[in-house]
C-alpha cells in the first residue's frame, strides 16, 4: 500500500511524500540525497547493532554526517538492496516498510518518520529483523 492520494495532501506533506520516496535510493547508494531529505536537526535510531555491537548511527548529527555513514554501511554490506513493501504519510509523520537482500541474506523492517515543517526527515526509528516483510 503507498498512499499516494495528493488530492487530500498538503504541500508539506507532499515534500514529506517526496522525501520518504527517495528514502530507499538514498540508502541503495546515493548517499549525497541526505543532503536533500534530511533536516539540519536530523537524528537516526537503529533497533539492532553491528556484528561487534557498536552503534555508530548514534553519533549522527547532519545530514553529511549520514551520507558518510551510509558510504560505511556499504562498505560492510555489498551488494545490499532495499526495496519498498509500504510506505504512508500521515501529516510530518510517515511509516515505510521495507525489505533488504544481500546475497543469500533476506530481511525485513519498519521504519518511522519524523518530517520537519519543510518535509525533510528529521526524526528516524528504524528496526530490522531477521525475515522478509513480504509474507
Amino acid at each position: 500500500m503507498n498512499d499516494n492520494d495528493a488530492s487530500t495532501k498538503t504541500p508539506s506533506t507532499l515534500l514529506a511524500r517526496n522525501s520518504l520516496d527517495q528514502w530507499l535510493v538514498m540508502w541503495n547508494g546515493d548517499g549525497e540525497l541526505a543532503q536533500n531529505i534530511c533536516s539540519t536537526d536530523f537524528r537516526i535510531r537503529f533497533a539492532v547493532t553491528e556484528p561487534d555491537g557498536s552503534t555508530p548511527a548514534d553519533d549522527i548529527r547532519t545530514a553529511e554526517d549520514f551520507a558518510h555513514y551510509l558510504e560505511w554501511w556499504h562498505g560492510q554490506h555489498p551488494g545490499a538492496v532495499f526495496s519498498s513493501i509500504a510506505s504512508a504519510v500521515d501529516g510530518d509523520h510517515g511509516r515505510l516498510i521495507w525489505d533488504m537482500e544481500a546475497g543469500d541474506v533476506h530481511v525485513g523492517g519498519v521504519d518511522v518518520f519524523d518530517f520537519d515543517e519543510d518535509g525533510r526527515v528529521r526524526r528516524v526509528w528504524s528496526a530490522g529483523g531477521q525475515r522478509s516483510m513480504r509474507s
